[in-house]
């Protein structure tokens, strides 16, 4: 897909799928430090508090891989590959920066791998809930919540959506912010027409970009067999 091409699909989707446009090396050197990163948190020989780790959506901020093997320009490689930058942009209006205190590397387990009770793929939500703080009930006030404003540039760090765990998300830019109390599966299906839901497979190389009120959540199926790793940017404007 082209740059215009891509463009267009986030104007018009709130999502743009980018093919082959990470450097395969710099994702090498974030898929390697990753593994190390996760295998000294699981056999807690780390603390990783010191990085905000979640155990139930098994992430941890990018920043825990400089502990790893990964320099800080290391950690930001990907978003020099050629068209992201300038995507963000557009999308944006504005010059951009990536806050690494809001991106995460992330190890989602095929069904059969997942290590213990805690843990549990990521379901529904919106990116733009960030920092938000939502009524206790749902109703009309939930849609005057201004969105924080911000877009998120996610790349898996091997194949994803087959064999391992992607991303599902539903296709089109979204009004206003969903309450919490509306984003359970079953909720999420009624109000969507099924030709809006997209589980993409990714190459490695492979990454999507999506805007802030897109609906999105970890995409698994009982048949995967391998672990999937990803890194998260968060995008604001500058």
């Amino acid at each position: 897909m082209s740059a215009v091409d891509s463009a267009a699909q986030l104007q018009e989707q709130g999502i743009a799928l980018l093919q082959c446009v990470f450097v395969r090396n710099a994702l090498i050197r974030l898929r390697e430090a990753a593994h190390r990163c996760f295998e000294a948190v699981e056999a807690g020989r780390s603390q990783p508090e010191r990085y905000r780790y979640n155990r139930f959506s098994h992430s941890l901020l990018l920043r825990a891989l400089t502990d790893f093997g990964c320099d800080l320009e290391e950690l930001i490689a990907p978003l020099a590959a050629p068209g992201p930058a300038s995507l963000f942009e557009e999308a944006m209006g504005s010059k951009w920066v990536c806050n690494m205190e809001q991106s995460w590397v992330r190890k989602k387990f095929a069904p059969h791998q997942a290590p213990c009770a805690d843990y549990r793929p990521q379901g529904w939500h919106q990116d733009g809930a960030l920092g938000v703080h939502f009524p206790p009930e749902s109703g009309p006030q939930p849609r005057l919540i201004p969105m924080t404003e911000l877009l998120t540039c996610w790349i898996p760090l091997n194949p994803c959506g087959r064999e391992s765990p992607g991303l599902e998300l539903v296709r089109g830019r979204q009004p206003d912010l969903l309450h919490f109390s509306e984003l359970n599966d079953a909720s999420v299906r009624r109000r969507f027409r099924p030709e809006e839901f997209w589980a993409p497979e990714l190459a490695f190389g492979d990454g999507l970009i999506f805007l802030n009120s897109v609906l999105h959540r970890t995409y698994t199926r009982p048949e995967m067999q391998t672990n999937r790793l990803s890194v998260e940017y968060r995008i604001f404007p500058r």
